[in-house]
């Protein structure tokens, strides 16, 4: 056994889920568990806290050299600092996530086993196990560095084969929502009430306001600095020409025929690759999914284009992406039994993306400044004292970006939103 207690992760994460998990590999009992040192760093993730466990089962199964059953998992739980979880609302992501899993990934994977498939999806990572009551929440995922899963490789940075691969990754999914709100509209538009906004809906407003008008100060000092007095600081300065927020809240809950369950939280943190011996990804998985939602396909793609991609890849490659999108897509629509030209075809795809792209920006002033901060200015979110919410823009501290490397990082997001007439 560890040293380290299971309450350690939550009191509801107990000896009965262990062997609850090691039955559904196969085994009998979890006879052991060890909690693994590998650490995570402070921005690895603001809503929870992270366990890396191992468990084994020597009583029953055993592999095919004899070894015992091992299982290993990331535990993912809700944090104990109950300022740090108020002030980030971690019960509503932790509760949406859940749903996610217990019921829509369920469903999907039900309505795609009842067809004989030749490439399944199965690119989401497993949920072991789960719990919500707001207080003691975890979420037990399959590690997936045993698979040889692991984040997108630095060598050579994030390039065009990695980003292709996601949105084929996002396609895929996406096809299991318009296949089956096609095939079984009933049972689907019951699946969708399972999944809720966590981040722009009119009730969140006064948590989120005030930190997005930081986040739009920072963009405006950058776009002073790169593009002062050009057409494209006056259509940028257009677009925040409003709320911002009741923009986004428009974007996340307008929908139509197009409309899928996302992600929601489409960046490259949130992909995991597998990488054969010459670095080419040959798979790749999704992560987290608190901030599932049903709305335009557009936001997962937008959201991804315009937070992962640099601006040559978007030059270069854009129409690349999109039709690794909508090729993925079709050919799982296919699989799946629905034709994808009258589903959603590439024009439909470009309709949406000129309707709503533009959420991709608003999300981009947050996740690009995150990605510049340095490892001493993520703050230690522990350090939040008391039992009541802090304002989010006193705990997230972004400020001016310093380089003009990044700042072209949030500015070139525009340009090329701009030109591809996403902001008219």
């Amino acid at each position: 056994m560890s040293s380290v207690k299971l309450e350690t992760v939550s009191p509801k994460f107990n000896e009965v889920v262990l062997d609850e998990i090691m039955r559904d590999y196969g085994g009998h009992k979890c006879t052991s568990w060890k909690f693994e040192n590998d650490a995570f760093s402070k921005g690895d993730s603001y809503l929870s806290e992270l366990f890396r466990i191992t468990l084994e089962d020597d009583t029953s199964r055993k592999t095919k050299d004899g070894a015992p059953l091992i299982v290993k998992q990331i535990v993912k739980s809700i944090p104990k600092n109950i300022g740090r979880r108020k002030t980030f609302r971690s019960a509503d992501f932790f509760r949406n996530e859940i749903n996610f899993y217990n019921v829509v990934l369920s469903e999907f994977h039900k309505f795609q086993q009842a067809k004989l498939l030749k490439n399944p999806f199965d690119e989401c990572s497993k949920c072991l196990a789960a719990y919500s009551d707001g207080e003691n929440d975890f979420i037990a995922m399959e590690d997936l560095t045993q698979f040889g899963f692991g984040a997108a490789s630095r060598r050579d940075g994030i390039g065009i084969a990695e980003c292709i691969m996601c949105m084929q990754t996002i396609g895929r999914f996406h096809a299991l929502s318009l296949a089956m709100k096609h095939q079984q509209p009933e049972k689907f538009h019951l699946l969708v009430k399972h999944v809720e906004e966590t981040y722009y809906a009119k009730q969140h407003k006064n948590w989120y306001s005030n930190f997005m008008k930081v986040q739009v100060r920072i963009a405006k000092d950058a776009l002073s600095q790169e593009y002062g007095g050009s057409d494209l600081e006056k259509k940028v300065h257009n677009f925040f020409d409003c709320d911002l927020y009741d923009k986004m809240v428009y974007f996340t809950h307008t929908r139509n025929q197009n409309s899928v369950i996302n992600h929601g939280d489409c960046w490259m943190p949130n992909f995991l690759f597998r990488y054969d011996s010459a670095g080419v990804p040959v798979a790749a998985k999704m992560i987290d999914f608190q901030l599932a939602r049903y709305s335009s396909p557009a936001l997962d793609i937008s959201f991804f284009v315009y937070s992962c991609t640099s601006q040559k890849i978007r030059e270069e490659h854009y129409e690349d992406l999109l039709k690794a999108y909508h090729n993925s897509l079709s050919d799982m629509l296919r699989d799946l039994g629905s034709n994808p030209e009258e589903l959603f075809s590439y024009s439909e795809l470009q309709k949406e993306l000129h309707e709503f792209a533009r959420f991709g920006c608003g999300m981009g002033i947050e996740s690009i400044p995150f990605s510049l901060l340095e490892e001493n200015e993520v703050p230690d979110l522990d350090q939040i004292t008391g039992d009541e919410a802090v304002p989010l823009e006193q705990v997230w501290i972004l400020k001016n970006i310093k380089t003009q490397d990044g700042r072209r990082r949030l500015t070139d997001m525009f340009k090329h939103a701009s030109d591809c007439g996403y902001l008219d």
